[in-house]
């Protein structure tokens, strides 16, 4: 299934890039762009899932340049984080309907400090007549591994147990997303 997948993103991908303009250009974008965006993640090591919900704010700095900053939450499984980054997003042919595109996203998260979070994505943007799109990105996310530690009293050895997990929340996922 996902090779069937992947395989379909490349071809969409390629015909994007190679299309010719046929009276299916889109309204260049330009000022201010509002993003949400929607991940579904597969953790690197455990094998668990998450959610990530993010919304990035920002302006096109060329036609086919998005630069941007953002918030999102993280839903580990029993815990959420914060990331907030700085993003930027190159559409390969911003006139066209349907166009490649690729993002990245650098920032902290905080978890008993602040951490380094970086996010790489590369999918198809499906764009409107106006300022509207929808796009699908497959993404792959680094959060600096951390440890918890977690602390409680024990009844029968009239102890405190302290016990330390490593966390490592490096992710790979698909994304969706709107902008306006």
């Amino acid at each position: 299934m996902k090779k069937i997948f992947v395989s379909l993103l490349f071809a969409a991908a390629c015909l994007a890039a190679n299309a010719q303009s046929d009276g299916n250009e889109v309204r260049v974008p330009s000022g201010y762009q509002g993003h949400i965006e929607y991940s579904n993640l597969f953790y690197l090591k455990g094998g668990e899932t998450a959610m990530d919900i993010s919304t990035t704010h920002g302006f096109y700095y060329t036609p086919n340049m998005f630069v941007g900053i953002g918030i999102g939450i993280h839903g580990a499984p029993g815990d959420a984080f914060v990331p907030i980054y700085a993003a930027a997003k190159y559409i390969f042919n911003y006139k066209t309907k349907i166009s490649p595109t690729l993002q990245m996203k650098m920032g902290s998260f905080f978890s008993e400090g602040a951490k380094t979070y970086g996010d790489l994505s590369f999918g198809l943007r499906f764009a409107s007549d106006r300022d509207f799109a929808f796009s699908i990105q497959a993404c792959a996310s680094y959060y600096t591994p951390f440890d918890i530690v977690d602390e409680h009293w024990d009844y029968n050895t009239d102890t405190y147990i302290t016990t330390s997990k490593r966390m490592n929340l490096s992710c790979v996922g698909l994304r969706l997303g709107i902008e306006w």
